[in-house]
């Protein structure tokens, strides 16, 4: 792939943004060619970029769904992809000082990380809703236009039945699910199929125990305990508070069209070879079955075994394995500190000095960051923002390469929802910073912190404080091979800094 094409716009002037400035320090900037509204007065010269076959990089995210569509409708063969410059970088007060931080969001937007390898998953449309009551009913009749439905009743709670019989109902409770999105199983007790001849109140028939179902997706509105533990890394599963209408319609909707061929990532490599989990029948390492939430890996004698159908991709394994044998790959631990080599490479170079990252998961950091840009001071000028598909990828090793890479202070921002799964990364947070502590290289706190919360001033309060710097500088090295690999590598580059003797 070619030097891609940026278009850039300040969105009615509210970024003070200099072509000039932006075009010396990232080749595709167009200096003389500073939009102001691309999205409607000027959609003319974004129609005029797709008669080429650039690869083109709009400067904004929030007007993706229009460009993208005029995309489809020209038959364009430029590939397009989008960046969000505004809230990251130009709605803050310091704005004026960002130009070498929207550089280095320019240079992120075009590194191209390995993919990850796909596995096709079947969905048949069967979708089994469990709950209770009238709204059940109705969010199984709403289903029942895009899927195959049946409605399994939690409880006797009265409901006024449909003239035509549509949907399946019975009763039942659900004592056991297992299985992933298009391969669901579930055991209910009490099961019974309702009566054709009910008048009044609901009759069942003749009821069993331990009856078995196969589905491709559980919608859950019984208000009861979830069927899986970290419910919310179980593709195809949907737990819904039942007193949550918002939640619900939004569930309802996105199941729908839950029906045909998916090509889900396979989020983790796993490497038998030089798994210390077991060996003759002794317990050994046993980390990365006490951090996955989903339960997807599972005790298979000397070795583990991971179920990639129900793998979330949260990363835990792979941050906590002490010999790399589950490896992330979503992206792999190259491009992940590959990609914040790059990004605080473009900013020194562009000249901006005392950078910091924030890392967050990619949905909840994002309407953080909105939020701070929207109504508040927006990111400070050297904060740079890194955003990841969950960040409880990240290990030790991870961040300390990033330090390496010329980070003076690394703030990773957790959903307070997800805390619960976060004890992986809070361990290899505290690992990082003492193995800088030990160096002499930490600063005050410590070089990595993390910020659990959901409340925009307070993160904003966070990240403009100004703590003692550590005493890093950038080194130039190649995240290459195997964990321990890395792990050398950066160590090396530490001690060497340190200045210490010893080993």
């Amino acid at each position: 792939m070619g030097q891609p094409k940026f278009l850039i716009c300040n969105c009615e002037k509210t970024m003070p943004l200099n072509g000039k400035k932006l075009a010396k320090a990232c080749a595709g900037v167009d200096p003389d060619t500073m939009h102001m509204s691309l999205c409607r007065a000027q959609l003319s010269s974004f129609e005029a970029a797709l008669n080429s076959e650039d690869n083109l990089i709009v400067a904004c995210t929030q007007e993706a769904p229009l460009f993208q569509e005029v995309h489809e409708e020209s038959g364009s063969k430029a590939e397009l992809n989008f960046v969000n410059i505004r809230e990251n970088a130009g709605w803050s007060k310091e704005a004026e000082k960002s130009h070498a931080k929207i550089a280095a969001l320019l240079a992120d937007a075009s590194y191209q990380s390995v993919p990850a390898r796909l596995k096709s998953v079947q969905s048949d449309g069967l979708c089994l809703v469990y709950g209770s009551g009238q709204q059940s009913l109705e969010i199984a009749q709403a289903l029942s236009s895009h899927l195959s439905v049946t409605l399994l009743l939690s409880s006797d709670d009265e409901l006024f039945l449909p003239a035509q019989a549509d949907i399946p109902i019975y009763r039942g409770t659900i004592t056991q699910a297992s299985g992933s999105f298009g391969a669901f199983e579930v055991t209910v007790d009490g099961y019974s199929p309702l009566r054709p001849s009910s008048r009044g109140g609901l009759e069942f028939g003749v009821s069993r125990n331990g009856a078995k179902s196969n589905c491709s997706l559980i919608f859950d509105v019984s208000g009861k305990t979830p069927l899986f533990s970290s419910h919310k890394h179980r593709d195809g599963y949907a737990y819904c508070d039942p007193d949550d209408p918002v939640s619900l319609f939004k569930k309802v909707v996105s199941f729908s069209e839950m029906v045909g061929e998916y090509e889900k990532p396979i989020y983790v490599d796993y490497n038998s070879d030089t798994c210390a989990h077991s060996r003759s029948q002794k317990t050994g390492c046993s980390k990365c079955l006490d951090v996955c939430p989903a339960g997807a890996i599972a005790d298979a004698g000397d070795i583990v075994s991971i179920n990639h159908g129900i793998c979330g991709g949260c990363g835990s394994c792979h941050a906590v394995c002490p010999t790399g044998s589950i490896a992330y790959q979503y992206p792999n631990r190259s491009d992940v500190i590959g990609r914040v080599q790059n990004l605080l490479g473009t900013y020194t170079e562009a000249g901006g000095s005392n950078p910091e990252l924030l890392l967050h998961g990619e949905s909840h950091g994002t309407e953080m960051i909105s939020a701070m840009a929207r109504f508040g001071d927006g990111l400070p000028a050297n904060t740079v923002p890194v955003g990841f598909h969950a960040i409880t990828v990240l290990g030790h090793v991870e961040l300390l390469g990033m330090a390496c890479s010329g980070a003076n202070r690394i703030v990773i921002l957790v959903d307070p929802k997800n805390e619960d799964e976060t004890s992986g990364l809070v361990a290899e947070v505290e690992l990082a910073n003492h193995i800088l502590s030990q160096l002499n290289l930490a600063g005050e706190p410590g070089l990595i912190e993390i910020f659990s919360g959901a409340d925009p001033d307070e993160l904003g309060k966070t990240l403009w404080s100004s703590p003692k710097a550590g005493k890093l500088k950038a080194s130039s090295f190649a995240p290459l091979g195997e964990k321990r690999d890395v792990a050398r590598t950066v160590f090396s580059l530490l001690h060497h800094q340190s200045g210490k003797k010893s080993d």
